[in-house]
């Protein structure tokens, strides 16, 4: 099953931490429960830092953007099963909030190129 690939790694980075940003602020402003809050700010930590790691292409400090695929796709279906955790645990509003935020988790790596594109040259040279 092949999808386009319209994402550059560079805008997945960005995108991201966005992800990352939602999970750490909606549970407060949703009002969910303790655990959801705990849940949503270390996902959402761990999302940023993804982020911020994918933000180079080159350097210290990077993943290769094969890292980054596996990374992603987990992170959607820890949300998903999050989602159902909270769901069996009787919580809806978090239980709801977690597999929407999977599901864009997961059009995200769907659509993002996880290969480096050709150079591009320099005008200098």
């Amino acid at each position: 099953m092949s999808f386009f690939r319209l994402v550059s790694p560079g805008l997945r980075a960005g995108l991201l931490v966005a992800v990352g940003s939602v999970l750490l602020a909606v549970p407060f402003a949703l009002g969910l429960s303790v655990g959801a809050i705990v849940v949503g700010v270390g996902v959402g930590i761990l999302a940023i830092g993804l982020g911020l790691a994918g933000a180079a292409s080159e350097g210290r400090a990077t993943l290769p953007l094969s890292a980054h695929a596996a990374y992603d796709l987990g992170l959607a279906l820890g949300l998903v099963f999050a989602a159902v955790a909270f769901g069996a645990g009787g919580e809806a509003g978090a239980a709801l909030f977690f597999f929407v935020v999977g599901l864009v988790q997961l059009t995200l790596s769907a659509v993002t190129r996880y290969s480096a594109g050709p150079a591009t040259p320099s005008f200098l040279q």
